[in-house]
């Protein structure tokens, strides 16, 4: 074969690539991150299904993750098993929905004095709540 017809196929080639790559950007449309999430509507747990099961999984996750305080991994596996068809319940109340008021106010001034890590060991003496949640919810104070 010579070289000039070599080079037409891989021209012909590169040019069937990326037609084939331009069509299927073109059938999926717009990327789904670019998407604005809808807001929650009234029932939760419908707009979370709602969302899934339209493919919007991240989207369905980040909203159940606001509307309970869930970690990402239990609010994932919520959304997996509205999904699947099954139903699911909140259960109890994230970390530092029940915290006590002066616990709170305790925290909230050790950390205006600039020692979070005596904040974080108060809520935790207080709360029982693991080290990762005390410290997410001194940080949000």
């Amino acid at each position: 074969m010579s070289p000039a017809v070599q080079i037409a196929l891989a021209v012909a080639l590169v040019v069937v690539v990326f037609l084939l790559l331009l069509l299927l950007a073109l059938r999926r449309g717009r990327p789904r991150d670019l998407v604005a999430p809808d807001r929650p509507a009234g029932d939760g747990q419908a707009e979370v299904l709602r969302l899934a099961r339209a493919g919007r999984t991240v989207e369905a996750v980040k909203v159940l993750r606001e509307q309970t305080g869930l970690s990402l991994l239990d609010a994932k596996r919520a959304v997996d098993v509205l999904v699947s068809g099954g139903t699911w319940s909140p259960g109890p109340p994230a970390p530092g929905k029940g915290v006590d008021d002066a616990v709170r106010a305790e925290a909230a001034r050790l950390l205006y004095r600039g020692k979070k890590i005596q904040a974080i060991k108060v809520v935790r003496e207080h709360t029982h709540m693991s080290l990762a949640d005390a410290k997410r919810y001194v940080e949000g104070l």
